[in-house]
């Protein structure tokens, strides 16, 4: 089936969807919903990004998000700073995602492809 424009990806910021405000959460699920309208198995992917320095709130902010459409994956933000997002190991375990980037600034170039090897070792400080 052909789509006016022939886009076959959407990136959807939701940035400032805070978890605890419901109607910015109903809008979220509005987004999903025209989505499935679109196509039933849209979306394919819903990566959530997650700020490093929240701690423990991201585990509130997967749940949540969770609850209105399956996630499946992970970017870390805001590893640039003093948080080392120890948080987002239980965050993976407990919801089985995988992480797909982190960001280490706030240019273009500062979101990478996560290495688990590396995190790892920043997350104990074990030198690389």
């Amino acid at each position: 089936m052909q789509k006016k424009n022939e886009i076959d990806i959407a990136l959807i910021d939701t940035a400032g969807r805070l978890q605890n405000k419901k109607n910015l959460m109903e809008e979220y699920k509005k987004i999903i919903n025209v989505l499935k309208k679109i196509d039933e198995s849209f979306p394919n992917e819903v990566i959530l990004v997650l700020d490093a320095t929240t701690g423990q709130n991201a585990l509130s902010q997967v749940e949540e998000f969770s609850k209105i459409h399956n996630l499946t994956g992970l970017i870390i933000t805001k590893l640039d700073s003093t948080a080392k997002g120890g948080v987002v190991l239980a965050i993976c375990k407990k919801y089985n995602l995988p992480i797909v980037a982190i960001g280490m600034g706030e240019k273009e170039d500062d979101l990478q492809p996560f290495n688990a090897e590396y995190f790892s070792k920043a997350l104990l400080g074990i030198e690389a």
